[in-house]
C-alpha cells in the first residue's frame, strides 16, 4: 500500500515538474519570439533609412553597443579618437548626432585692385589662379590684368564641417577621506559637441527623481 501511493505522489511530483518545464518552455520562447521580432523590425528599419538617407538628407540609426563599437571603429575612426581622449566610454553613449554641413557660394563678387596696379611695370594681359584654403574654408579666384585694369574674380567659396553631438552620463566628483573620486557619484547627463570648425560648448543636465508626497 505504501509503495503504491508513493508511486502515485511520485508521479504527481513528475507531472508537476513537467507542466512546470512546459511553462517555462513556453515562456522562454516566446520573449525569444518577441526578441528575435524586435531584432528584424530593427534591422529593417535601419535598412529603410539608409535607403532613404541621399534623397532625404536624414536618418536614424539604432545600434547595439556592439555595433555601435564596429561602426566607430570601420567608418569613424575620427569620432571613436576623439571618444577615447575625452575618456567617453561606448557603454555610456545614449545618443550620438552628427550634422555634416556643405556651404557653396557660386556668386562672383569683384574686388578692385587698382592700388596695387601702380606696382606693375608692364602693360600686359595676365590671369593669376589663386586659392585660399584652410580646413574648413576654400577660396578660389582669379586675380586679372587687363585694359589698365586689375581686379580679383572670386569664382568659389566652400565651407565644410563636422559636428557631433554626444550624449552620455558620468558621475559627479566628490571627495572621499579629502581625495577627488568618481567613484560612487551621482550619475548625471551631459552632452558633448565636437566640431572640426570653431569651438565646442557643453550643456548639462541633471536628471531628477519623482518627488514622493
Amino acid at each position: 500500500m505504501w509503495v503504491a501511493l508513493l508511486k502515485i505522489v511520485s508521479l504527481e511530483n513528475l507531472k508537476t515538474v513537467g507542466i512546470v518545464l512546459a511553462i517555462l518552455a513556453a515562456v522562454w520562447f516566446f520573449k525569444d519570439y518577441q526578441f528575435q521580432k524586435s531584432e528584424n523590425h530593427r534591422q529593417s528599419e535601419n535598412a529603410e533609412q539608409l535607403r532613404k538617407y541621399d534623397s532625404l538628407k536624414y536618418a536614424t540609426q539604432t545600434y547595439s553597443k556592439d555595433e555601435l563599437a564596429e561602426f566607430l571603429e570601420y567608418q569613424r575612426q575620427d569620432l571613436n579618437d576623439f571618444l577615447k581622449k575625452e575618456d567617453i566610454k561606448i557603454k555610456r553613449i545614449e545618443r550620438i548626432i552628427t550634422q555634416r554641413l556643405e556651404y557653396r557660394d557660386t556668386n562672383t563678387r569683384t574686388n578692385d585692385l587698382q592700388k596695387v596696379l601702380e606696382a606693375i611695370k608692364e602693360n600686359k594681359r595676365i590671369e593669376v589662379p589663386v586659392v585660399d584654403s584652410t580646413k574648413c574654408l576654400v577660396v578660389r579666384g582669379i586675380v586679372r590684368f587687363e585694359n589698365d585694369s586689375l581686379v580679383l574674380d572670386l569664382t568659389d567659396r566652400q565651407f565644410n564641417n563636422t559636428t557631433d553631438v554626444i550624449t552620455h552620463w558620468e558621475r559627479n566628483q566628490w571627495k572621499l577621506l579629502g581625495i577627488p573620486t568618481r567613484l560612487f557619484g551621482r550619475k548625471k547627463v551631459t552632452v558633448t559637441i565636437r566640431d572640426d570648425c570653431g569651438k565646442s560648448k557643453t550643456f548639462v543636465i541633471d536628471t531628477k527623481s519623482k518627488n514622493r508626497r
